[in-house]
Parts: structure tokens; C-alpha cells; sequence
């Protein structure tokens, strides 16, 4: 009697409140930044399931990696990816997380715009967070410049798959204006540039919008970190 409770209660601590099998091994960094983020709502919208083949693009430290992995299970794959340049940004959260045991099972890569060894035909979907209004913007060390990485996303995912975009939303009509000072981007821009690269526009999610955000400020401010107006994009390889 006392095996099977003991059982039972290690049963329901690794799936936890959320349904995450792996909930014990998520920071408390990571379970507060969930109330914002929604990512288990995000990765349904996205209609990632299980054995699909998932790239995180610009995946910063593996936050949603994590998620993903557990999400496509063990006949699934995860990759994610990030450049030299990004990881100075997210190196320390990402040693944390891989060290911790959270990114076991998720294969990464460090590859840079040039050449970014994706590979053909490799994803049934693809996703980037927070990372769009970057391909526009260039500074020091910092050039990650659409043209050259959008063709080669576009020839990683198979014909059908889906590329999930959320990002920080810029004042209707500023195009890519926004990029350089206040790390937006125009989502009217968004969808007519991904329409030119290849894909078509499936739907969209308001679970992240703030209608209060006024848009002049730096997603950096500290009164706006997670609170921005984030726009939920989902677009499918033609």
C-alpha cells in the first residue's frame, strides 16, 4: 500500500498543476514567466503535436525548447538555434538550463545568417518568439538580415509547414521603423513581407495583447517587460 502512494504522489509532483511532465525540473524564473507568456496555450494555437519536428529559431534560453520537447515526445525533435551574437544575450540562462537537465532530448545549434545549416525540408513547423523585428536591425556585431535568413528557414520547413511568429507590436503603419529604436515591428508589415517570402497567413491570437501598451516605449522598459502588445501570428509554407 504504502508503494502504490508513494507512486502516486511522485505521479502527480512530475505532471504537476499545469499538465507538465516535467514540471519539477522548471525554474521558478520559468513557472512565473508562464502567467505572462502562456506558452502551453501558444504551442496549442500552434497546433505543434506529438512526433512533430520543431525548430526553435532564435531560441534565446531555451525556454520554449524545454516545452517543445515535451510536447512532441520522444518520437518528436527539437531544435534549437541561436548565433554568437544572441547568445552573449542568453549564454548564462541557457548553461543553467541545459546543465539543470532541461534540454535533454533537444539538439542545439549555433549557426550564423550566412550560413545557417537547416538543413531541406527538415520541419513540420517552426517557431520564433520575439525575434522577427531582429532581422531588420543592425548594430555592432548585430546583423541577422531577413534576405539572407528568411530563404533559408523557408527551404528547412517541409511543404505544408507552419511558422509561428510573436512579436512586440509597433504603431500601425511604422513598417520596420520601430526595429531601431524601440525593438518593434509593424505586424501589417510582418504579414504582407512572410506573404512575399513564401508563405500564406492561417489565423492569429489575441491571448497576448495589451491594449494599453502605447507603442513609444522601449520593450526593454522595465514597467513594460512581458507586458507589451505582442501580436500571435501563424503562417503556412506554400
Amino acid at each position: 500500500m504504502k508503494t502504490i502512494l508513494a507512486a502516486t504522489l511522485s505521479l502527480f509532483i512530475g505532471i504537476g498543476l499545469s499538465g507538465d511532465t516535467r514540471a519539477h525540473q522548471r525554474s521558478e524564473s520559468d513557472l512565473n514567466r508562464d502567467k505572462s507568456s502562456k506558452p502551453q496555450q501558444i504551442l496549442s494555437f500552434a497546433g505543434i503535436k506529438k512526433g512533430d519536428q520543431v525548430l526553435d529559431f532564435l531560441g534565446g534560453g531555451g525556454y520554449y525548447s524545454q516545452l517543445l520537447k515535451e510536447r512532441v515526445g520522444a518520437n518528436g525533435k527539437v531544435l534549437h538555434h541561436t548565433n554568437k551574437a544572441y547568445l552573449g544575450f542568453v549564454g548564462k540562462a541557457l548553461t543553467e538550463r541545459t546543465n539543470s537537465g532541461g534540454m535533454k532530448g533537444v539538439t542545439q545549434l549555433i549557426s550564423e545568417a550566412a550560413e545557417l545549416k537547416l538543413g531541406v525540408g527538415q520541419f513540420d513547423s517552426a517557431i520564433l518568439i520575439l525575434g522577427y523585428h531582429d532581422f531588420f536591425y543592425t548594430e555592432g556585431d548585430w546583423s541577422f538580415p531577413a534576405d539572407q535568413v528568411m530563404p533559408q528557414l523557408v527551404k528547412s520547413l517541409k511543404k505544408g509547414g507552419t511558422l509561428l511568429v510573436i512579436d512586440h507590436a509597433s504603431a500601425p503603419g511604422d513598417g520596420i521603423s520601430a526595429t531601431k529604436t524601440v525593438h518593434r515591428i509593424d505586424e501589417e508589415f510582418v504579414k504582407k513581407d512572410l506573404r512575399s517570402r513564401g508563405f500564406k497567413f492561417v489565423k492569429e491570437s489575441d491571448i497576448l495583447r495589451n491594449p494599453k501598451d502605447s507603442y513609444d516605449k522601449s520593450v526593454f522598459a522595465k514597467e513594460l517587460r512581458r507586458k507589451t502588445d505582442r501580436f500571435v501570428f501563424l503562417f503556412e509554407k506554400i
